[in-house]
């Protein structure tokens, strides 16, 4: 037995040798590749579907590129709206229950967990072509996160809604401001909102202060109604609800719901 053992101490040593003459060792192995996907053909894209994909680097994270891909090809397989009411944003609005919150009327949820005001740029043709007659937006909290300046993000979304009016002159569009998250991300969150409501009266577009209801001491959002301080919990999203109820369904009615 200690014979063997002796050798087994010899192989490893070799092999920790070589592993460190390639730049590598036990506890910092060389990179693996993944297998190539045998079925990479056969998969969705969004250019099937007429959406050109973003560069991999505007995604904050790997796992927002499969999701863009699913929310996608999803919102191009449903059918027109011909009015009701758009919400488009990131997870904070992807999350909400919004046809559960208003059950009598017609409400699609353009909402995509990670996106930013680049994907949104991408596939904007899709909330256009569903023809809502109202449209309440929300963008650029993870483009805070992601590095951008206040100054780019507020131009991106100044593009984003001169595209939705010219591509539907007859909606009603809302530019709803971005709400409180973490204390490190204050800063940038009000030089951003304050960017905004500029953007939105230079266009004639209703800006909505979803921050200042939402703020809580210390410049964050208000723990009551978030359990990561960044997404509304079910208080929140009834919250921001009753902030918007009044424009939500005097034109959505009028538009047929």
């Amino acid at each position: 037995m200690a014979g063997r053992h002796g050798m087994f101490v010899r192989i490893t040593a070799a092999a920790s040798l070589l592993l460190l003459t390639a730049g590598c060792s036990i506890l910092n192995p060389a990179p693996v590749a993944a297998p190539a996907d045998p079925y990479a053909n056969l998969r969705p894209t969004t250019a099937a579907v007429g959406v050109t994909m973003p560069a991999l680097s505007d995604f904050q994270h790997p796992w927002d590129v499969p999701t863009y891909i699913m929310r996608v090809t999803l919102f191009a397989g449903l059918p027109p709206m011909n009015g009701g009411v758009a919400f488009v944003g990131d997870s904070i609005t992807d999350y909400g229950r919004w046809s559960e919150a208003y059950p009598n009327l017609r409400v699609r949820n353009f909402g995509i967990a990670g996106d930013t005001t680049v994907g949104l740029e991408h596939r904007l043709i899709q909330v256009i072509d569903a023809k809502p007659a109202t449209i309440f937006l929300m963008i650029g909290t993870n483009d805070v996160e992601f590095g951008r300046s206040p100054e780019q993000i507020a131009a991106n979304i100044g593009d984003i809604l001169d595209r939705l009016v010219a591509g539907l002159p007859n909606a009603k569009v809302y530019l709803e401001s971005l709400m409180p998250r973490q204390p490190e991300f204050d800063a940038k969150v009000r030089a951003v909102n304050a960017l905004l409501q500029k953007v939105a009266a230079k266009r004639g577009l209703t800006y909505i202060d979803l921050y200042t209801p939402f703020l809580a001491g210390g410049n964050r959002l208000d723990p009551r109604v978030t359990v990561d301080d960044l997404h509304p919990a079910g208080e929140g999203y009834a919250r921001w609800r009753a902030l918007i109820k009044d424009d939500v369904y005097p034109r959505a009615l009028a538009s047929g719901g």
